[in-house]
């Protein structure tokens, strides 16, 4: 850790009066960090919490949440075009937080039911 960073911690531990030791403080912090980086699927996780940080992204999936839906009905809800709607909707599949189901000449997106507590830390 950069001197500069610890010597900041330490006025930190200081002004709220923690009675703690500085590198037994860092170390600490170290574990924590690197048993959230341990997990098997982080960077799934990553991925998930990606997907849905744009907030069109996050209306597609709530809409889909709510009834499937192809492109063109999302086209006409969110008034944006078809390659913007397709784009959205691949960076949730590749998320694996959507998939589609082909249904004559068109494909209906759903979602896949309790996906949130696959991803909690």
């Amino acid at each position: 850790m950069h001197l500069k960073n610890k010597e900041k911690i330490e006025r930190l531990i200081k002004f709220f009066g923690i009675d703690r030791d500085i590198n037994e403080y860092l170390e600490d912090l170290e574990r924590k960090k690197d048993e959230i980086l341990s997990k098997s699927n982080f960077n799934e996780k990553v991925n998930y919490f990606y997907a849905l940080g744009n907030s069109v992204r996050f209306l597609i999936y709530n809409l889909i949440g709510k009834k499937e839906m192809c492109v063109c009905e999302l086209t006409a809800i969110l008034n944006v075009s078809q390659s913007t709607i397709s784009h959205h909707i691949n960076k949730l599949k590749q998320a694996g937080l959507v998939f589609g189901v082909k249904k004559g000449k068109f494909t209906y997106y759903e979602i896949y039911k309790n996906i949130e507590k696959k991803y909690l830390i």
